[in-house]
């Protein structure tokens, strides 16, 4: 970590972008506030200043002065990080909110996509001309994050990754060079970027391949989450999601539906607890209800399903604003144990009826068919190492009071340790990657317990070659941090 802003830095800074239209914003000026604000209210540190660039020249400017002074770098992308790797405390923020704009070529069914943009605006812009790409599971997370540390998204089972997708980065690297990395051009940095990119530079426009995309048919059906029914679930689910014996082919769904089941308690359901499966089905409506059969067969006791543009499908699990939340990622394997869910459920329900502050807490298994992003690419391709047959999920408390941190970031430790039990006792080693890693998903799981090491795993000591080589200082070290090689 570097060094705090002094108001000398900021006088300084003031004379080097004299003339430019950044703006520079210190904590007593207008719009300072909103560039610190986050998704998660409990994500949210005071910045020594803010720097709102417009274009790459600007940043590389302020990063060779940053790198120069050894100040503390944080880079505000869509400010979805809960982990408070988008803030600096006294230190300098690049706030991105000027460069999101978003270029399609239809002909290449390409799209640029500026650094300070979410997948919602890169949805709406591809949905103009009957297009989508692999972006996050909920439309508001910025794309830089996601894209950096890897990236699922509804569409992965499909297509993969969004880095599988990733045609190319310009990206502003600890020397200032402003950079196009791509599997031609600076081939290691491209490699690095995927998966391990926080800790190389700072992206200011990336590049994806994107696809024909129709309607789906996306929804949510609510379950009572009585123990018969929980098992009724998690059969059809099974039913649904669980690929061939061998591990080696596709699901079922054959990578056209992604879904979720989740633990919540929906304002709508008037905070009664609810056993949800989310579907995100790329098909019609009459494939869709055949696919899903068995879930319908059950009874749900609401359904939200009907058909829908793929920007409005991401959509369908977005979680409220100005909360403080936190997020921790776990892993689970399929067939999924009724008693798993069960456990996990006894849990839930006790936790949020003993704290009343955290009843906005959800848990959420994410399933879909991994045989694409396991065979697009190995975990030698790209710099992410969590390639697996294995399943996210993510445990999610929301609160409002400060005095609650401790108590909602401990439920989320405790819960994910009920997940490694259950998945030891499906024959793999607790938390053992097939990779020399921990089976973590970085953009999940970033804010404690977790080292480098063990995320990158076999991949970490070419990811510290090539950080020597970028970024020997380590300016960028935020999420995940990679020590330069000696």
């Amino acid at each position: 970590m570097g060094r705090t802003v002094t108001s000398k830095d900021i006088e300084e800074l003031r004379a080097l972008l004299s003339g430019t239209n950044a703006k520079l914003l210190t904590p007593t000026e207008e719009g300072y506030e909103k560039a610190i604000e986050r998704w998660s209210k409990a994500a949210e540190k005071p910045a020594g200043v803010v720097v709102v660039p417009t274009d790459a020249f600007q940043i590389s400017t302020v990063v060779k002065f940053a790198a120069a002074k050894k100040l503390d770098l944080a880079v505000r992308g869509g400010g979805h990080s809960t982990a408070g790797s988008s803030s600096t405390d006294g230190g300098l923020l690049f706030d991105l909110s000027s460069i999101r704009d978003i270029i399609v070529d239809p002909a290449t069914k390409t799209v640029k996509v500026g650094g300070g943009a979410n997948w919602g605006e890169v949805d709406a812009g591809l949905a103009k001309y009957g297009l989508a790409t692999v972006g996050g599971t909920i439309s508001d997370t910025g794309v830089g994050g996601l894209t950096l540390g890897g990236g699922y998204g509804w569409l992965s089972g499909k297509y993969g990754l969004t880095i599988d997708n990733l045609i190319s980065v310009t990206v502003v690297v600890a020397s200032g060079d402003i950079l196009k990395a791509s599997k031609d051009q600076n081939p290691d940095l491209f490699w690095a970027m995927r998966g391990a990119g926080h800790n190389f530079g700072l992206v200011t426009e990336f590049e994806f391949q994107a696809f024909e995309q129709g309607d789906m048919w996306a929804g949510v059906l609510a379950f009572k989450p009585a123990p018969p029914v929980v098992a009724q679930v998690v059969a059809a689910v099974n039913d649904i999601f669980v690929g061939p014996k061998d591990g080696k082919g596709t699901t079922k769904l054959a990578g056209q539906g992604m879904g979720a089941l989740v633990l919540t308690r929906p304002p709508d359901a008037g905070g009664k607890v609810v056993l949800a499966v989310a579907i995100i089905f790329n098909g019609t409506e009459e494939e869709g209800k055949k696919a899903f059969k068995a879930l319908f067969e059950i009874g749900p006791i609401n359904s939200t399903m009907k058909p829908v543009p793929y920007h409005v499908a991401n959509q369908t699990l977005h979680g409220p604003h100005g909360y403080r939340v936190s997020m921790k990622g776990a892993v689970f394997s399929l067939p999924l144990q009724p008693e798993f869910v069960q456990e996990v459920l006894g849990e839930y329900v006790k936790f949020t009826e003993e704290a009343a502050d955290m009843a906005g807490t959800m848990i959420i298994y994410e399933l879909y068919d991994p045989y694409v992003v396991n065979t697009r690419a190995s975990n030698q391709d790209t710099s992410f190492a969590n390639r697996g047959w294995h399943m996210n999920a993510m445990v999610t408390p929301y609160w409002t009071k400060p005095e609650n941190d401790a108590l909602g970031r401990q439920w989320a430790r405790d819960t994910s340790v009920i997940f490694d039990k259950w998945f030891a006792k499906s024959g793999r080693e607790q938390r053992a990657g097939d990779y020399g890693t921990v089976l973590a998903y970085g953009n999940y799981d970033h804010y404690d317990g977790k080292k480098s090491q063990d995320l990158f795993g076999l991949n970490y000591p070419r990811l510290q070659s090539v950080k020597a080589k970028y970024d020997p200082g380590n300016l960028f070290n935020k999420q995940f941090a990679v020590t330069p090689q000696l």
